[in-house]
């Protein structure tokens, strides 16, 4: 945190837990450092490697227990905050903490705590889209273009690069192409791994010269590790000890990302890499990766999307729908053709 800021001019943003929820929200820390505010960011921990490649946040300030954030809200002395999450403890922090003005939406008994509480739009399009009535609240002029954008940094890039050749991918010609089979959702949100393993040889049939690669996050490891080894180990498993921001390198150099409804998901596309987005139980009209270069694949289902973690129903179908034949052929279309959706 800076302490040259003066309390006058510092901005507290209260940032979402999940990592393409914050991606989503990038539009909104650009728009209000273009009105002249210093952005201070409550986020947790996991997020602070992301939050430091975008040149809007001025610092962040660590989501912890209650007692901890109000703590250290309190201590950073903000004259306002935006609160972009809609829960009720989001709106309680700055609220204990004495933040005098408290900019979010009504909803979730937590109208009393915000200051002004602003009514929710009905219109509902894309999530990349819900704060512009927030910040027009504010009067904050909406960014050109609203779209969420992301830049690996130097040292990220170099890492990346790193991690490619001793992987002896970065030496070989032809697209890089990554695979993502986690999302930390809930197994409701994953193509079956063996799916993915069966990509491997379908893409491999249609471009011999593509490199692929498993994008494994910490909590994926074992997953892509079963993918990686019914591929007959011929696709390496990178990313699972990288941390958000080196992540962001790794993904900037791909020419395609195939992935489930997932934060790298998000972060690719605001980093400007083409996704191939498989979704079943979640809703691709408010979560899909944000511009026309990007393809959705969705089974459109009768029960979807239902948002739950695990099927309801048991059977899956909105994602076990989606054949391995459907993702390659869409695959080979954006690399020949450079289809856009």
């Amino acid at each position: 945190m800076e302490e040259a800021l003066s309390s006058a001019s510092r901005t507290l943003v209260v940032a979402p837990n999940w990592v393409g929820d914050t991606v989503m929200a990038l539009p909104v820390l650009e728009a209000l450092a273009a009105s002249g505010r210093r952005l201070l960011v409550l986020a947790k921990p996991h997020l602070r490697s992301l939050l430091a490649l975008v040149p809007e946040v001025s610092g962040v300030v660590e989501r912890g227990s209650t007692a901890e954030s109000v703590t250290r809200i309190r201590d950073a002395h903000c004259r306002e905050a935006f609160v972009l999450p809609n829960s009720f403890r989001s709106a309680w922090l700055p609220y204990r903490a004495g933040v005098p003005t408290r900019y979010g939406y009504r909803g979730n008994l937590r109208g009393a705590l915000l200051a002004p509480a602003v009514g929710r739009p009905r219109r509902r399009g894309h999530q990349v889209e819900d704060y512009e009535a927030l910040l027009a609240a504010a009067g904050v002029p909406a960014p050109a273009g609203w779209r969420p954008r992301l830049r690996a940094s130097e040292p990220v890039k170099e890492r990346a690069r790193t991690v490619l050749e001793r992987a002896r991918v970065e030496t070989a010609e032809g697209p890089l192409i990554g695979l993502f089979a986690g999302a930390e959702f809930g197994p409701s949100k994953r193509w079956p791994w063996e799916r993915f393993a069966d990509l491997t040889h379908a893409i491999r049939r249609r471009h011999g010269d593509a490199r692929l690669i498993l994008v494994a996050g910490p909590k994926d490891v074992w997953t892509t590790v079963r993918i990686h080894e019914r591929s007959g180990h011929l696709v390496p498993v990178l990313g699972a000890d990288l941390d958000l921001g080196e992540l962001t390198g790794l993904l900037a150099r791909l020419d395609l990302l195939v992935t489930n409804d997932s934060g790298p998901m998000h972060m690719a596309a605001a980093l400007g890499v083409p996704c191939i987005a498989i979704f079943g139980p979640t809703d691709p009209s408010r979560t899909r990766p944000y511009g026309d270069e990007h393809q959705v694949l969705y089974a459109d289902r009768w029960c979807s999307p239902c948002f739950r973690k695990r099927c309801p129903l048991l059977h899956h179908r909105c994602m076990k729908d989606i054949g391995v034949e459907a993702v390659a052929s869409t695959v080979e279309r954006l690399l020949n053709h450079g289809d856009n959706v």
